[in-house]
């Protein structure tokens, strides 16, 4: 990332050159908004933490990296070094040392938590990029300090040009104390054990409570430990997440050009024959724009036509669009004006989606599980034609070239829940579910958590830390599947079922 505020541009430091796959020198930089990185002789050397690997604009040839360390340490070395059949283990005596950035991270020293207010350990971000790399071809790596010693090492896979591929769905982890970033971590590691060959995780937003509290970030990623370390990671920020330069701490990312990453990113990619776009559902915090509107700037709506324009122009079979806050849920948001109102993105992003081609709009936000029909610009479901196929040993429902959108809400990786919206009115005799609202959805049952009963400190709300969920989503040639698996703390040994499996076919 081109890690600057065009609103502290004066401010802007940066390191090195670009470089190729060779020793060298970076350009990941820093607004120096918090002041220059300088050795902390009496800071303990610590540990690495907070690895994250993410992708850049090229898929196939690039990676970023993400670390913390203790103010002992002020280096950001990057080693790679390709996995092949004469070097099946990591020898990073034959790598390629990259040179990256450091800079004093944007969140707070002292930190209000549920308990009180805590002093947060002193710490140095880190990033570095790897370019010119090979596709669909496996590194292993390692990020620290060579001067020191210190280094965490794990492996990534570049994407592939063509070819059927797997990767994991996942929302709103989300945890408010410890015991709930444990939970949160747990459902990404049995999400990883469960498709084992996804190449990469979507994180559609509210990856903490509150994102200015350095500890909830530690809670999660370093409760998923080394499983982090062999994946790549493609997020998105939450509302949960906005708070200035929090988010864009942890991620290396390729915002796109001109535009303000103070409250998240948007950004898009490209893996095999599909291409994800990453929207940003923050901007109205930061530029003051009416709460009735879509939650996206004029510019990043005009960005996302022109970028889904090009992407299909360029030979992109599948449009994937990850939103924290979409047009489509059925829980407390889904009447939120600027969602439901006249601006809000039911109105005005849907039908943009719809006539741009986007295949799938993967959201989060509402905490409960619920999948669409195909949905078309005049707001209307798609008269379905199915067909029914095996994937993966099970019979799916395969939407035959529906030329519209299907909306999906996640369910949770977390604790927090919420019950099924019942405040939607159109028709006055819909005894509190209303039939043209839902009958836009093929899935929308009420949360699976509620039978566990109201939480005792807000009777709105299912208790808390039941039921997570996550999806796997296989993309190949002709065909888009996707299987939504549960995790009831209560059954099943806490084991992922499957509650939900689709697909589109064209």
């Amino acid at each position: 990332m081109k890690f600057f505020d065009k609103k502290v541009l004066s401010l802007f430091v940066s390191i090195g050159v670009s470089f190729g796959l060779g020793n060298g020198v970076n350009t990941v930089a820093f607004a120096a908004i918090n002041g220059v990185a300088t050795v902390d002789q009496a800071a303990p050397i610590g540990n690495i933490t907070k690895v994250m690997v993410t992708f850049l604009k090229d898929s196939t040839t690039e990676k970023g990296f993400t670390w913390y360390t203790s103010r002992k340490s002020i280096a950001s070395d990057l080693q790679v070094v390709e996995q092949t059949s004469n070097n099946p283990l990591p020898n990073f005596t034959k790598a390629i040392n990259i040179v990256g950035s450091c800079a004093i991270p944007s969140n707070k020293t002292d930190v209000a938590t549920p308990t009180g207010t805590t002093t947060s350990k002193l710490e140095y971000l880190h990033k570095a990029e790897a370019t010119g790399l090979k596709a669909n071809t496996t590194y292993f790596y390692r990020v620290g300090d060579a001067s020191l010693g210190l280094w965490s090492a794990g492996t990534f896979q570049t994407a592939s040009i063509s070819g059927a591929f797997s990767y994991i769905d996942i929302a709103d982890p989300q945890a408010k104390e410890y015991g709930e970033g444990l939970l949160a971590a747990s459902t990404f590691k049995k999400a990883l054990d469960t498709v084992p060959d996804s190449k990469f995780i979507q994180i559609s937003g509210d990856l903490v409570d509150k994102g200015n509290v350095e500890y909830e970030w530690d809670w999660l990623f370093n409760n998923i430990g080394q499983k982090f370390l062999n994946t790549t990671i493609a997020p998105i920020a939450g509302n949960h997440d906005e708070y200035k330069g929090s988010f864009t701490d942890h991620f290396d990312l390729t915002p796109a050009a001109g535009s303000d990453i103070s409250t998240g990113v948007y950004y898009s990619y490209n893996y095999s024959n599909a291409h994800f776009v990453m929207l940003n559902c923050n901007e109205t915090a930061e530029n003051g724009l009416s709460i009735g509107n879509n939650n996206l700037t004029p510019a990043q709506i005009a960005w996302l036509k022109k970028d889904i324009t090009d992407a299909k122009a360029a030979g992109s079979k599948w449009v994937i669009v990850n939103m924290h806050k979409g047009p489509y849920s059925t829980s407390n948001h889904a009447t939120d004006i600027d969602l439901a109102g006249s601006g809000g993105a039911r109105k005005t992003l849907a039908p943009i989606f719809a006539k741009l081609g986007v295949d799938l709009v993967l959201q989060g936000h509402d905490h409960i599980y619920a999948r669409s029909k195909p949905i078309k610009a005049d707001s209307t479901a798609v008269t379905e034609t199915l067909k029914t196929e095996s994937f993966q040993g099970h019979n799916v429902n395969y939407e035959q070239n529906p030329g519209a959108p299907v909306y999906l809400i996640p369910g949770t990786a977390g604790p927090k829940v919420y019950y099924k919206n019942k405040s939607i009115v159109s028709d006055p005799n819909a005894n509190g579910y209303d039939p043209k609202f839902y009958g836009l959805f093929d899935k929308a049952d009420e949360n699976h958590a509620a039978i566990y009963g109201a939480a005792a400190v807000d009777l709105s709300r299912p208790e808390r830390s039941n039921i997570q969920n996550f999806e796997s989503v296989t993309v190949d040639a002709n065909k888009l599947s996707v299987i939504s698996y549960e995790i009831d703390q209560n059954r099943n040994s806490k084991a992922p079922y499957i509650i939900d499996m689709f697909g589109i076919e064209k």
